[in-house]
């Protein structure tokens, strides 16, 4: 089943999934007593960033799957919303604390009353059961990683792989690494610049440096600079879902690598290890939003270099990037960086 984070929703259609899906999350939210504020924040970010109504979430019952399925259906019969609103229930129930079987057992009878894929179920039960192996497994499989490897290679044929393992084996790539540095030099206010202040402000090694990214996750690190993302474990979390939006793939599957990451303690990245309830919840769905207007693949669909020395604003207007309308953040041993980098203010337009 392909989700389209794209596709707009009527006035109509979003109001009778709000009043059919967000009882849906809060009966989640509530299996354990009253619902925890992440949880809650959770919800929240859906329902202000994907839905975009006004709701009092108190007021909504909670439902039996039987019933939150033919909810659903009475809204519309297209299975997409009731895959967006299971997978909306496996992230409820993440964040709302430890893994637990009753919170298995809701999602199980509501992929069954559904009549959809269960593969959220799965990803759930392997977080409950401890099988961190198969989590990774299926992360990376099913994530933007992939992606981003498959279109470096793709971009630079048999020498890119070559660079790849050069750099992942812990050797320094003089090339690529003059290369990258030489963008210190690119003009004032390009795509290139920014991109080397980025890797400045944040005092990365650039690609081709021993301990450096890859050539593959540089696509990601362009995703930052574009998108106004900064580095925080809640800025990681609203960069990637920002991808989730334009990558074409499961948002779930993409969005699961910073759960893992940053909320569940599960390390999957082998460049940072593990966090404990690092992402914003609100951030996480508000970047899932962002992405979503993006005309383009930025991981897979563009390569970096043909841009880099066009001006970052009419890059992002190329891609139809919207503004952001907050400030990136940075970690605190950033600070007072931002001043002499040039990265500007990404603001909403008025």
């Amino acid at each position: 089943m392909t989700i389209h984070p794209s596709r707009q929703l009527s006035h109509e259609l979003s109001h009778c999934l709000a009043y059919a899906g967000l009882p849906a999350l809060m009966t989640v939210a509530r299996l354990h007593g009253d619902p925890s504020e992440r949880a809650l924040a959770g919800i929240r970010g859906i329902r202000d960033h994907l839905l975009k109504v006004e709701l009092n979430l108190d007021s909504l019952p909670s439902l039996q799957p039987k019933a939150m399925a033919s909810a659903v259906m009475r809204c519309d019969p297209d299975p997409e919303w009731r895959e967006r609103i299971l997978r909306g229930m496996a992230l409820v129930a993440m964040f709302d604390g430890p893994a637990s079987p009753e919170a298995l057992e809701l999602l199980d009878q509501t992929a069954r009353a559904f009549q959809v894929d269960t593969r959220p179920v799965n990803t759930y039960r392997n977080v409950m059961e401890g099988h961190l192996l198969a989590l990774r497994i299926d992360i990376l499989r099913r994530g933007f990683i992939r992606q981003a490897v498959e279109a470096t290679i793709h971009a630079g044929g048999f020498s890119a792989l070559t660079a790849t393992l050069k750099v992942l084996s812990g050797h320094e790539d003089a090339a690529m690494l003059e290369r990258f540095q030489g963008l210190r030099g690119y003009p004032s206010g390009s795509f290139g610049k920014a991109y080397a202040d980025f890797i400045d402000l944040n005092a990365f090694d650039f690609p081709g440096q021993p301990g450096g990214p890859p050539p593959p996750v540089f696509r990601h690190d362009c995703c930052h600079v574009l998108g106004g993302y900064g580095t925080t474990a809640a800025e990681e979390g609203g960069v990637v879902a920002f991808q989730a939006g334009f990558e074409g793939l499961d948002p779930f599957d993409v969005i699961m690598f910073v759960m893992a990451e940053f909320e569940l303690g599960v390390g999957v990245s082998p460049f940072i290890p593990g966090e404990w309830r690092q992402l914003d919840p609100d951030r996480l769905f508000a970047g899932l939003e962002h992405g979503s207007h993006v005309s383009s693949n930025l991981i897979k669909d563009i390569d970096p270099w043909t841009h880099f020395a066009d001006p970052i604003e009419v890059v992002r207007e190329r891609f139809s990037i919207p503004a952001r309308g907050r400030m990136p953040e940075y970690p605190k041993k950033s600070a007072g960086l931002s001043s002499t980098t040039g990265i500007k203010e990404f603001k909403a337009k008025k």
